[in-house]
């Protein structure tokens, strides 16, 4: 009997040091009704908060419109039914069709209480927001619609690239910056910067600068912004937008030792940046490849961050993941193991107490949106296999933070 005693006892003492990683307690921020970072674990009210969410570039478009507006709702009520509690989404339409910004400075009151109406939605259903600010791409705009601006006002510009060391372009991007913290909601009533339902906010989706791969313009650029950010919104995390790339030094790492002007590294050393993020796109990246060599990248490419996150002292968030419905012999199984092969590598990491917080898959929507489909569009009602997967992931996450 005493053998077996000493037995259950050392089962429980390994136990509960394998716990020990996320069972201590995080430090609570100066206000923490924001989600906060400690060391490299986000916290939210004293307890590590833990991600798992989705992408929706097209919230704030569909609610600047009072007869799509339902989708919002829809959306978000399907995603806490599931226990989804973070959205990534865009705070921008620069020029185009129907556009937040239709020029610098001038701004579409429709389309902002759109945005309004987003983040109360998310609110209501205990949804956190990371809102993107501008775009790299020139989808709704980007940098290239802010370098078209330049351009009629009579800057010599070169390149899209211009937009990272333009003087009146970079003011025109520190004024958006400016306009939507200090925007205040028409329906909460509570200034941008001041709303903890929004999580963080993000620099760019995903900048790229190849006309200089040394990256000190991406590293000037960020250094700048971080701080103009800051200066002006205290209470809310800031991220890059970073897809992971490396830089010189490390760029063997990258999928084909591809550069685009940043560094993982030295970009999320900067003063003000928060968190780390990454995106996985082995099918884009990997052209050619078989599946099993896209899925082993994958993993390393996570693990690869895991490991710089932790030197960095900063939390991971997987910010965009997804399986695209092009991919040749796609079914919904093929997408289903394939996110449970990235929450596998998040929960993963997170019960040990590692630096990875989190994912966001690329993207959420509602039936009827044909339109906005990419190929990577997750429908959850034509997809209850895939429901679970996602349901099980907020499930053993939510264990963690017990």
């Amino acid at each position: 009997m005493l053998m077996k005693n000493s037995f259950i006892f050392i089962l429980l003492a390994i136990l509960i040091l394998s716990l020990d990683g996320f069972s201590k307690p995080i430090r609570a921020a100066s206000n923490p009704s924001f989600v906060y970072t400690d060391g490299t674990h986000f916290g939210l009210n004293g307890k590590p908060f833990y991600m798992n969410g989705f992408n929706a570039y097209w919230l704030m478009y569909m609610a600047s419109d009072p007869s799509t507006r339902n989708k919002v709702t829809t959306v978000f009520q399907q995603a806490s039914r599931y226990k989804m509690n973070v959205a990534r989404i865009w705070a921008f339409t620069d020029g185009g069709s129907r556009p937040l910004q239709s020029a610098p400075g001038v701004y579409s009151e429709q389309i902002f209480q759109g945005l309004d109406f987003v983040i109360s939605e998310a609110k209501k259903y205990g949804i956190h927001l990371i809102l993107a600010l501008v775009n790299n791409w020139e989808a709704l705009g980007g940098k290239k619609q802010y370098v078209a601006w330049a351009r009629q006002r009579g800057q010599q510009l070169k390149s899209d690239d211009d937009f990272f060391t333009n003087p009146m372009v970079k003011w025109f991007y520190k004024n958006h910056v400016k306009v939507v913290l200090t925007r205040v909601n028409t329906i909460t009533k509570v200034a941008y910067k001041d709303d903890p339902t929004i999580l963080a906010f993000e620099l760019m989706n995903e900048p790229r600068c190849q006309s200089d791969l040394s990256g000190k313009t991406i590293q000037n650029w960020i250094t700048e912004m971080a701080a103009h950010f800051k200066s002006i919104d205290k209470n809310h995390l800031l991220e890059i937008g970073l897809e992971g790339f490396y830089g010189h030094n490390k760029k063997q790492y990258n999928p084909n030792s591809f550069e685009i002007g940043t560094d993982f590294i030295s970009n999320n050393q900067i003063r003000g940046i928060d968190f780390t993020t990454i995106h996985i796109y082995p099918e884009q990246w990997l052209p050619g490849s078989t599946p099993e060599a896209q899925d082993k990248w994958a993993s390393q490419w996570i693990q690869d961050h895991i490991n710089d996150s932790k030197l960095l002292r900063k939390p991971l968030l997987i910010a965009e993941f997804g399986k695209s419905s092009n991919t040749s012999g796609f079914t919904i199984a093929m997408r289903d193991n394939y996110f449970g092969k990235i929450y596998g590598n998040i929960f993963n990491c997170a019960k040990i107490g590692g630096p990875c917080g989190g994912g966001l898959f690329w993207q959420l929507m509602d039936q009827g949106m044909n339109s906005f489909g990419d190929g990577y569009e997750v429908v959850l009602q034509v997809s209850p296999s895939t429901d679970r997967v996602i349901l099980l992931q907020s499930l053993r996450l939510d264990k963690l933070k017990l």
